[in-house]
């Protein structure tokens, strides 16, 4: 057992899935990011014959990445956006305050509504207290 696990939070938050949630899925609003240069279909590994390398080539090319950020729901995606290179920290928290917890266009609802839980990944740019603090203070 993982030494931060806390059974009864556990059983909370699994009774919080039972009561709270509608079940349909309607609820939640997933936000991924992924990107795209001209060796993202390379391959990185290889097989072979036992005792033999496997051999990798591959045309090196060094050309412009793309990156996309999207917001889905159970209906579709909701909002997007596009940039030249990677997104970072800034450039995710602008993404989610102007195209998705927006004042002037909001994309979510209060919980426990539709479109009103916000779901991340664990990856760093996501790691950002005042992108918190902005989609809390937008209800």
């Amino acid at each position: 057992l993982a030494a931060e696990r806390d059974d009864i939070r556990r059983q909370e938050f699994q009774a919080s899935l039972r009561d709270d949630f509608i079940g349909d899925g309607s609820e939640f609003v997933v936000l991924d990011e992924t990107s795209k240069n001209e060796r993202t279909y390379a391959r990185h590994y290889g097989r072979a014959p036992r005792g033999q390398r496997a051999q990798l080539t591959d045309v090196f090319v060094r050309g412009d990445r793309y990156s996309l950020c999207a917001a889905m729901t159970v209906e579709g995606y909701i909002a997007a956006r596009a940039i030249e290179g990677s997104f970072d920290g800034q450039e995710f928290y602008d993404f989610v305050v102007e195209e998705v917890v927006s004042l002037y266009l909001p994309h979510m609802t209060p919980f426990p509504g539709e479109r009103s839980v916000l779901v991340l990944d664990n990856c760093r740019i996501h790691h950002n207290e005042a992108l918190v603090e902005a989609v809390e203070a937008a209800g």
